[in-house]
């Protein structure tokens, strides 16, 4: 594998641990904002608003980049110069490696989410609420949506990679 193939790889791992890290921070600025419109304060939720967007533009951008755009990257800060070597020596093609990233990013939201999804049913059933009257019943569908979406991540690793290997620069 040539250094310059494996800072491909890594630069697209990187760009899919970010949108695993997005799908955490955007969900609390969503209740940031919702507490703050319950509060009255138009002017702060305003400007948290605004902030929301300019954060989800720059996740966007950065993972727009960070997936279709590695060559550039590359060539920009110079990542594949001054090695001794043209190569590396990996015995695994660039959709196996990116698979296993998908299935480790995968695994670890599921394994991350089970606990917590457990943790917010238990204190539900504890309640005895409705679930549309328990206050953190969005939470709840929350940790469900990541847990699914880290069972698909490893069950489904080639299609996505084979999506994100069609998208090549």
């Amino acid at each position: 594998m040539s250094i310059r193939t494996f800072w491909v790889i890594l630069i697209k791992i990187l760009g899919l641990l970010l949108i695993s890290g997005a799908l955490t921070v955007i969900p609390q600025w969503f209740t940031s904002i919702f507490y703050t419109y319950q509060s009255g304060d138009v002017y702060n939720m305003a400007i948290l608003a605004s902030l929301l967007l300019i954060i989800l533009f720059v996740y966007f951008f950065i993972f727009k980049i960070c997936m279709y755009k590695t060559s550039w990257i590359i060539d920009k800060l110079k990542l594949d110069k001054g090695f001794d070597n043209e190569t590396l020596e990996l015995n695994s093609s660039e959709n196996k490696i990116i698979s296993i990233a998908v299935i480790v990013i995968g695994g670890l939201m599921f394994v991350e989410n089970i606990p917590v999804l457990l943790r917010e049913m238990f204190v539900f059933f504890q309640d005895k609420n409705l679930f549309k009257d328990y206050p953190k019943a969005g939470w709840i569908i929350f940790d469900f949506c990541k847990v699914i979406l880290g069972y698909l991540l490893m069950t489904n690793s080639f299609r996505i990679t084979n999506f994100i290997r069609s998208k090549k620069e």
